[in-house]
């Protein structure tokens, strides 16, 4: 009567293929999420936008809009470019996705501070126009932006090696070790008897 086979071979098996197909689905999960990420940016950018060129106001794409050209904005309206305020009645914008500031700050043709992001004369690309109208000349568009900056910079980091993959891949390549010598030395073995 022979001797069965031990199973541990078979359980080795089993951990090293559940260990690729989690490494995999983690993996695939910090991707989807990145992913997501550069999906909203690409939400966050409105449809039209209200132009006035030669004496007329004309409905356009937003990608169309270029610097230099007035841009009107109304409440509900989402800004199309960064623009520099000529002219405001009421107008508030909601800068929470740059400034994280929760109340809308008011938008007026005065230069009030150095710093862009807290001056009051400048309405960034992508916010919400809360309340109010606002005319501007557009001072950036795209990736110009503050906020296409902000996109730029975000996308173009370097994602490191989290501290559980570089175990997984520890522990991978210490099994992997393992189920090799183990394969080789039994194949010898086998061979010798």
């Amino acid at each position: 009567m022979e001797d069965e086979p031990s199973n541990d071979n078979l359980y080795l098996g089993v951990v090293l293929a559940a260990v690729v197909i989690v490494t995999g689905c983690f993996s695939y999960y910090q991707e989807a999420k990145s992913s997501k990420i550069m999906d909203s940016f690409k939400n966050m950018v409105p449809q039209q936008a209200l132009v006035v060129r030669e004496g007329e106001k004309m409905q356009i794409n937003a990608e169309e809009v270029v610097v230099g050209d007035l841009v009107e904005v109304k409440g509900g309206d989402r800004v199309p470019a960064d623009l520099r305020i000529i002219s405001s009645h009421g107008c508030k914008v909601d800068n929470s996705s740059l400034t994280g500031e929760s109340e809308p700050q008011t938008r007026s043709p005065e230069f009030t501070h150095e710093n862009p992001l807290e001056t009051r004369n400048i309405c960034f690309f992508s916010t919400n126009c809360v309340e109010g109208t606002a005319r501007g000349i557009v001072i950036a568009t795209g990736d110009r932006t503050v906020m296409g900056r902000i996109a730029t910079l975000a996308s173009g980091l370097e994602v490191g090696r989290t501290p559980i993959a570089m175990e997984i891949e520890h522990f991978i390549q210490l099994i992997t070790g393992v189920a090799v010598f183990l394969g080789v030395s039994f194949f010898v073995l086998s061979l010798i008897l």
